[in-house]
């Protein structure tokens, strides 16, 4: 089987796909390295569906490949040569990532893997900076002050070569200092992105756009939002990674088009179908939340279309809106409270709650 194996003109074949494709072109190519035992290849297909799913499909899925990848690893720790320290940690942090999106993992599961990628960090001495924010970035719904302490140590320490791109981070800070009402600090992190002196990646500005409108849509600012949300609609309706940047642009366009906001939420519907990652479920049902609320007062039925897995989907396509706005909000409801009941808090409900306060036009 080894023989008849070529991973280097496979390897070819999937950098032409993206997309669902892909994903499963690389579940293939997965298989095929594994039946060849070519070690090499078992490792680095894992490492290519790994971040297919983070960066453009469901990053969850990146968990079971990056656990396999671990222990390859170990049993063979040359064959991927000077390179392949970065990418274990790297995909050892894709795996982490996702956790704070799947409310079914136990508080003490994420600690155990933090405790792990701490000892990788250590033992290849690199990935400190990127330790911090992992540590931040959960902690922005558990505890708002330490969060900010893990920001601050994040940003005194050094980048190595696992650090995110130097305009995520500035995204990052714009996000914390928001978090903690310091719109100063906001705006002297987002200085070089809003004048474009800084390289993007795929994720900015989108990142700092998201944090800008869920700020002030939170605090009813609407007239602050819009102009974000705007440039947001414009350059996030890629795949379903893009399904948080779609719900805050859906909260804005509920009250300034709604014709607009209802065509975007019919479009993305079908990426929530099968998504494991409830984060992004549930910033999406939180924007077609704020859709179905406007759009009712104006119409007792209306005809959508909506993909027919959903359990509420009607053939005919005409909704009922009062039941189908119910029935929304307690999706969105139903995922917070596993939120809050996994990590302790109440930053989901209060959250929840914000998304409901009506905003003046």
């Amino acid at each position: 089987m080894k023989n008849n194996f070529h991973g280097a003109a496979l390897s070819q074949q999937l950098d032409r796909l993206s997309g669902s494709v892909k994903m499963a072109a690389l579940l293939s190519a997965i298989q095929q390295a594994d039946e060849a035992k070519d070690h090499y290849y078992r490792m680095l297909f894992r490492y290519e569906y790994a971040y297919e799913a983070t960066f453009h499909d469901d990053p969850p899925k990146a968990m079971p490949a990056a656990i396999e990848f671990g222990t390859i690893f170990e049993e063979h720790p040359e064959v991927l040569g000077p390179d392949g320290r970065e990418m274990y940690l790297m995909i050892t942090q894709m795996a982490i990532d996702p956790v704070v999106s799947l409310p079914q993992i136990p508080l003490e599961q994420w600690e155990s893997m933090m405790e792990q990628f701490h000892l990788l960090i250590k033992r290849f001495h690199l990935g400190h900076r990127v330790y911090w924010w992992q540590m931040c970035r959960f902690h922005i719904y558990l505890d708002k002050q330490k969060a900010f302490a893990y920001f601050q140590k994040f940003w005194k320490t050094g980048r190595d070569a696992l650090s995110d791109c130097r305009a995520c981070e500035r995204c990052y800070g714009v996000r914390l200092h928001l978090l903690m009402d310091d719109f100063a600090g906001a705006e002297e992190m987002a200085k070089p992105i809003k004048q474009k002196r800084i390289r993007f990646c795929s994720d900015t500005p989108h990142l700092m756009l998201l944090a800008y409108i869920e700020d002030a849509m939170d605090r009813g600012d609407l007239k602050t939002a819009l102009p974000y949300a705007r440039e947001l609609k414009r350059i996030a309706h890629r795949d379903k990674s893009d399904l948080s940047y779609i719900g805050a642009v859906l909260r804005c366009f509920a009250y300034s088009d709604l014709e607009i906001a209802i065509d975007l939420m019919e479009k993305s519907f079908p990426w929530i179908i099968g998504m494991w990652n409830q984060k992004l479920m549930y910033d999406f049902y939180k924007g077609v939340w704020t859709v179905l609320r406007q759009l009712r007062k104006k119409n007792d039925t209306f005809h959508l279309n909506l993909p027919e897995q959903i359990s509420c989907y009607r053939e005919d396509g005409i909704y009922q809106l009062p039941e189908l706005e119910i029935w929304i909000y307690q999706q969105a409801k139903s995922i917070a409270e596993r939120f809050d009941a996994r990590n302790g808090t109440d930053y989901f409900s209060i959250n929840l709650e914000l998304a409901g306060i009506e905003v003046e036009i």
